[in-house]
């Protein structure tokens, strides 16, 4: 999927993400720690969103705790090269 970087995943999903007071200084977290993991209902913006010239970003993506996170996995229906069509789906309901 090519993401068009519009911030709406990182909005209205309903998914498990990295705690941000979990993020340790090397940028990983203690897998044994309960709460690195938490909750991030649909309609609630993920703390983790952030904005660069009008383009939605992860100040969490490029460190080792994203690797392997619902996030970091989430594929769309369709073709690996298809424009991200989730987008027009969130306008859409």
């Amino acid at each position: 999927m090519i993401c068009q970087r519009c911030g709406n995943c990182c909005i209205h999903l309903d998914i498990y993400i990295i705690n941000p007071t979990s993020v340790l200084p090397d940028g990983t977290i203690d897998t044994g720690d309960p709460s690195a993991m938490i909750h991030k209902p649909a309609g609630e913006r993920c703390p983790h969103l952030a904005w660069e010239n009008n383009q939605a970003a992860c100040v969490i993506h490029h460190l080792p705790c994203y690797q392997g996170t619902p996030c970091q996995l989430f594929e769309q229906v369709g073709s690996e090269d298809a424009v991200c069509i989730m987008s027009s789906y969130f306008k859409g309901n």
